[in-house]
């Protein structure tokens, strides 16, 4: 019974170092921060740490595969029954192009606005256009509007965070309303 504890404690120790060892392998160093690179970069460029780039209205910007277009922003009339709280009315339509091979979700809420002082704006929902919202299957578009309650100002940022997304990948443009 002496022999068969001293192997069974052995027997169970070494079980658990296997295990602990295979475990640290597997995990490989996962960093959960974005690292994609462009594609056709030379060496030189690749050791340099990439600064976040910010779009403008009109770019089309490609993230893993779902085509994101603010195609324009501007001003508008405020319902009549519901005025805007900060003075301005910012609407900016929105162009998505699903080029994955499943449908991806997309929504208005996934988009933060914020004034030149960094400040969050809040949605307007007394607009007259559709909101951005729903499934875009695999090959197909979608059309849509996000208009917020600003404060009268030459540029906005605009940040886009998808919701369903394994990455802490997210978007920026610069907003310049006409």
């Amino acid at each position: 019974m002496g022999k068969f504890f001293k192997f069974g404690c052995l027997g169970i120790i070494a079980i658990i170092v296997i295990v602990i060892i295979i475990a640290v392998a597997a995990s490989g160093g996962d960093d959960s921060s974005n690292t994609g690179e462009k594609v056709g970069e030379n060496k030189a460029e690749e050791t340099k740490k990439e600064e976040p780039k910010t779009f403008v209205v009109g770019d089309t910007v490609d993230l893993n595969g779902l085509e994101i277009t603010i195609a324009d922003a501007k001003f508008v009339q405020a319902n009549e029954y519901s005025p805007a709280e900060q003075g301005k009315v910012l609407q900016m339509n929105v162009n998505v192009t699903n080029n994955k091979d499943d449908k991806a979700f997309i929504d208005n809420t996934e988009f933060n606005l914020y004034d030149a002082e960094g400040n969050s704006l809040d949605f307007y929902y007394g607009g007259d256009g559709l909101d951005l919202s729903g499934d875009v299957n695999a090959g197909k578009k979608m059309s849509g509007t996000l208009t917020f309650d600003v404060p009268e100002s030459d540029s906005y940022e605009l940040i886009y965070e998808p919701s369903f997304s394994w990455t802490d990948e997210q978007v920026t443009w610069d907003i310049k309303p006409e």
